[in-house]
């Protein structure tokens, strides 16, 4: 017999170093998701304010209405609905875009896209009018409703 054989305690001995060793620690394991949190909270605040920049930077400078071009526009759409049951309910002068709100008497048989069509084509100033140079680069809204104006019908006018 060449084989050595291991006594018991020395046996427990080994087994009890083993033990002690897989019990420490690793400390490389709660170091790397610490960084990784912080380098994808990096990234996010990154993104953020990539985001926050883009969309400020875009401002555009709408031209205030004076109260004389107020009146101006006031007498355009007053006297375009003086006759008739269709009738001028009010303008509202928000900052950077006008809105046109116009009472009619029965909601219309048509589709929204058919009525935004028949606004833009019927209602809106015509490209030649002299509202276009009060409006100047502000947004012209024309809302057509029957009993709410959040029900009614709306279109963008275009030069």
């Amino acid at each position: 017999m060449s084989q050595r054989t291991m006594k018991h305690n020395d046996w427990v001995k080994i087994a009890e170093r083993k033990r002690r060793q897989s019990k420490v620690p690793k400390q490389s394991n709660k170091i790397l998701p610490f960084w990784s949190l912080l380098l994808a909270g990096f990234l996010i605040l990154a993104s953020a304010w990539n985001y926050w920049v883009d969309n400020n930077s875009k401002t555009v400078v709408h031209a205030d209405i004076s109260v004389e071009a107020q009146k101006r526009i006031n007498r355009f759409f007053t006297k375009q609905f003086m006759m008739g049951s269709w009738k001028l309910s009010r303008i509202n002068f928000n900052e950077g875009e006008l809105n046109v709100f116009i009472q009619i008497p029965t909601r219309l048989a048509m589709t929204s896209s058919e009525i935004k069509g028949y606004i833009q084509q019927s209602l809106c100033p015509h490209t030649s009018s002299e509202v276009w140079n009060d409006v100047k680069n502000n947004s012209l809204y024309i809302f057509l409703y029957s009993d709410k104006p959040r029900n009614g019908d709306y279109a963008l006018c275009t030069r």
